[in-house]
């Protein structure tokens, strides 16, 4: 996927964060944080040359799906460690509160939030964005 489609679909995701009552909603907001992170660690990775907006290539790794997924074959770069280090407090969310019995708390929202807001920090650095 290109730059301007991940970047179009994060703002998508936030939208529609915006309607959602997290306590409430704990499932939609914990997956639509994810994917909203997701799509903008991809855009940075476009945008640095760790991977391409095109088809995956033994060489280049194309978009990934988690920050696992698909393995990248070096490490994270260093403008993106700490956004990966919060992507996955967000995903890890999905085991207990997407999958399991467990409800989204007004403690963890805030976690999620706060590392959702680090990766949009960093992402529009690399992307020579302003942030909010």
């Amino acid at each position: 996927m290109h730059i301007d489609e991940h970047l179009k679909k994060a703002d998508a995701f936030e939208a529609s964060l915006a309607r959602l009552d997290p306590l409430r909603d704990g499932e939609l907001y914990a997956v639509f944080l994810m994917r909203a992170g997701t799509n903008r660690i991809n855009a940075a990775l476009h945008v640095l040359g760790t991977t391409t907006d095109g088809p995956a290539t033994e060489q280049k790794l194309g978009d990934l799906n988690h920050t696992y997924k698909p393995p990248m074959n070096s490490p994270a770069p260093e403008s993106l460690k700490a956004s990966f280090t919060a992507l996955a407090f967000i995903e890890n969310l999905r085991p207990d509160i997407v999958r399991g019995p467990k409800r989204l708390d007004a403690p963890a929202a805030q976690r999620a939030l706060d590392a959702y807001t680090l990766i949009k920090r960093d992402t529009n650095s690399v992307l020579g964005r302003k942030s909010p």
